[in-house]
This record gives structure tokens, sequence and C-alpha cells, in this order.
């Protein structure tokens, strides 16, 4: 038997969109082979997205986050209230018993600041850090 995952799809759109370029593609991937592996597959995303896959998807609403892409350098982050980015967080921390690993493909500061706050015995992967960053709790 597979592992629980939870996937915490971009925030940046739908997925089945487009609007989540790469990293939606990649989501897309790794959910298709997980799946494919055995792996009880849950992927929380905004609202309106679609998945070719027969996985639980879980849509949130909420304002999308803005892009990297179409900000200038010296552009704050911030985060767009009611922010789809904090409802997928939200959930997270809800149901982070349920999951053996929970997986975000944000790129942004919020879930790096709200890691350690989770009450979880199980890693935390950041796709987008450094080296695949894994954070756990003990």
């Amino acid at each position: 038997m597979g592992y629980k995952l939870l996937l915490i799809s971009t925030p940046v759109g739908p997925l089945g969109s487009g609007l989540g370029g790469g990293v939606e593609l990649t989501v897309t991937n790794l959910v298709r082979i997980l799946h494919q592996r055995g792996h009880d597959i849950t992927v929380v995303a905004p609202e309106k997205s679609t998945l070719a896959v027969d996985v639980t998807l879980v849509t949130l609403p909420g304002n999308w986050q803005s892009t990297a892409q179409t900000a200038g350098r010296q552009t704050p982050v911030t985060q767009p209230e009611p922010s789809v980015l904090s409802a997928m967080w939200g959930y997270a921390r809800q149901v982070q018993s349920d999951y053996d690993l929970i997986v975000h493909f944000a790129y942004d500061w919020l879930p790096f600041y709200l890691t350690p706050f989770f009450r979880r015995r199980s890693p935390i992967l950041s796709a987008w850090a450094p080296s695949m960053t894994v954070w756990t709790r003990s």
C-alpha cells in the first residue's frame, strides 16, 4: 500500500487553466505518476481547477496570488484577501494529521512561514525551495 499524500497546488490560478505554467504541468504529471504507483493522492487547488486523473481534488475559493513573472524587482509581495493561498494552507493545517506527507508547489513566503506552526511529525516538502527542502516537526 502506498502513502497518503496531500499536494498543495500553485495559488496563481486553477489547475487546467494554464495560468500556472510549468508548475501546473509539474503538479499534473506528479499526480499522475504517484497515483499510478498506488499512492492515495489529494490535491488542494484554487476554485474551478480540474484534473484528468481520478484522485481527490479539493478546490477552495479566494483571490489568486500574482506571479513573480508579472512583478517588478521592487514590487512588494502582497496577499490579496481573501487569499486562495491562505485558504489552501488553512485547509492543510486542518487535515495535516490525515497525511503521511504534504508537498507544496507555491513559491511564496507564506508556506515557509507557516511550516513551523504545523503540529505534525510527518515532513512538509517544498517542491520549489533549493534542493527540495524538507521540514519536519518532532
